[in-house]
């Protein structure tokens, strides 16, 4: 494995960057969630608080917040240094004053490092670390959080991605021998488990869970696949682990973001009547389920207690995420679920939560099934609490010029890197971002630079970002994507550019 350590930071990869993204399961408004179900008070997001991420890595979400809540603090700490240069230069071109990046490992972190904290997060870290460096960010966590502080972790579980282990094992074995540069020796080994996989080897007949995660790395860009399985540590871990290491610094569970599982009573047909212990029966509803993912909220406020009611802010509004017509809402909402019903009353336009709970298909509910229902929609990423202060946007004349209403979303959309995917635009009256599409955010980006020719701007943009095939040559010609593109601008003027004046991510100049 000697090969394999180059490029390396407490084992963790730094010679390749991570993929930048933006995680809504970070955002304060969703931590809050994971209390107001459990009948636990969170900070209030309308005063000034305090937010660290661990292992923020490009730190996308965290410029986000940082725009969105200009009152507040935030923090985010890096081992890699390039990460923490990269993030700290699109903070500056931003104007962002809030927010401030360290290039520091968890346990060289001093006590006049971080103030004390209202949030702390900690997203895709634990199972890619040794233990050393995990009890550091646990000890971290413990020393910064406030009493009534709350904090995110997420990981692998061991029930669903212990069949893999074998597979990330012999990826890095191949990889320490093949030839060429780390990349090119990382490219191989993907490249032999995808053959052995496609022609069906017996390792995949007997295992076709890990099969199916082979066959799931063609939605990912390889930079991905490197930091989910080179790492010199790969550790999938149980609930049982996790809360038993989080309990012995003083933090306590309060829920997963996924499954809210003390409530929906999963695994209850396999509990033995002794079992009372509410972290036995949330591990145990984790592995009888094999969860792929968790993410656990923890604070040091208290116990975890099934019995508690769930503590909503009745004034709270909450709103969609996307627009009412687009692909992802419209799936949503075709599902015969009382989810969709509130996707279906959410469509007009954003309702408090004691709102939601008049609407038709809540009412003469118990608290707790209003509570699991929003929060399930919060969790698909289709619903959001809109904690902006503001008025939404009513729509305006299509000749009236727009800009956008934050300094970094002219950043991200300006910056091609970017483009290629969803881009998240923060939007000033729901305190996160709105995932827009590429065509559509290449005519925004347009419209808000005030392009003479919005189509053919818009085109030009799109075929700057499209990727090439193996010979070299771009997958869509310039003449394709013109051709797309009335398509684009109709799906902008109809559906987006209201939703977006509205979430606040526009507005007129």
């Amino acid at each position: 494995m000697e090969k394999e350590s180059e490029g390396t930071a407490q084992g963790y990869i730094t010679d390749v960057p991570y993929t930048i993204k933006y995680h809504m399961r970070q955002l304060p408004s969703q931590m809050a969630s994971a209390a107001w179900i459990v009948g636990v008070p969170a900070p209030d997001l309308d005063r000034p608080f305090t937010y660290a991420d661990f292992g923020c890595g490009r730190g996308l979400t965290l410029l986000i917040l940082a725009s969105m809540y200009p009152h507040s603090r935030f923090f985010g700490i890096d081992v890699n240094e390039e990460h923490v240069e990269e993030v700290s230069a699109r903070a500056e071109r931003a104007g962002l004053t809030n927010v401030c990046f360290l290039a520091r490992s968890f346990d060289d972190l001093s006590e006049d490092d971080l103030p004390p904290l209202d949030f702390a997060s900690a997203h895709g870290l634990l199972s890619w670390v040794n233990e050393k460096v995990r009890l550091a960010l646990r000890d971290a966590i413990a020393r910064h959080l406030k009493p009534e502080g709350l904090a995110l972790v997420s990981y692998n579980v061991a029930a669903c991605f212990d069949a893999l282990r074998p597979v990330q094992g012999f990826m890095r074995r191949i990889a320490s021998s093949a030839p060429g540069d780390q990349t090119e020796r990382r490219r191989q080994a993907i490249s032999v488990l995808r053959r052995l996989r496609e022609t069906e080897q017996s390792f995949f007949v007997h295992h076709p869970r890990a099969g199916g995660y082979v066959d799931d790395w063609a939605k990912h860009d390889e930079s991905y696949l490197f930091h989910e399985y080179f790492n010199e540590n790969w550790n999938p871990l149980s609930f049982g682990e996790v809360s038993t290491e989080m309990r012995a610094a003083g933090l306590n569970f309060l829920g997963d973001s996924v499954y809210p599982s003390w409530i929906a009573g999963k695994g209850k047909a396999s509990r033995a009547p002794w079992m009372e212990d509410s972290y036995l029966l949330e591990d145990l509803a984790s592995f009888s389920t094999a969860q792929a993912f968790r993410y656990d909220h923890f604070t040091k406020a208290l116990f975890f207690d099934i019995r508690r009611l769930p503590a909503v802010p009745p004034e709270l509004r909450f709103g969609l995420t996307q627009p009412s017509d687009s692909p992802q809402m419209l799936v949503a909402r075709e599902k015969n679920t009382l989810a969709a019903r509130v996707l279906d009353g959410l469509a007009a336009g954003p309702l408090s939560y004691a709102e939601i709970s008049d609407l038709p298909a809540m009412r003469g509910r118990s608290a707790h099934t209003r509570a699991r229902t929003l929060r399930s929609c919060m969790f698909q990423g289709v619903v959001t609490p809109w904690s902006g202060s503001a008025e939404p946007m009513q729509d305006v004349a299509e000749a009236v010029p727009l800009k956008v209403t934050t300094s970094l979303a002219a950043s991200l959309l300006s910056d091609r890197s970017l483009a290629r995917h969803s881009l998240p635009l923060p939007a000033s009256n729901i305190g996160a971002a709105v995932m827009v599409p590429p065509m559509v955010a290449a005519v925004l980006a347009a419209v808000v630079e005030g392009a003479g020719d919005v189509a053919e701007h818009a085109a030009q943009r799109v075929y700057q970002m499209t990727g090439v095939d193996p010979d070299g040559q771009k997958r869509e010609s310039l003449e394709q994507i013109r051709e797309r593109m009335p398509g684009s601008i109709d799906r902008y003027r109809r559906i987006w550019r209201p939703y977006l004046l509205a979430s606040g991510v526009i507005a007129p100049r």
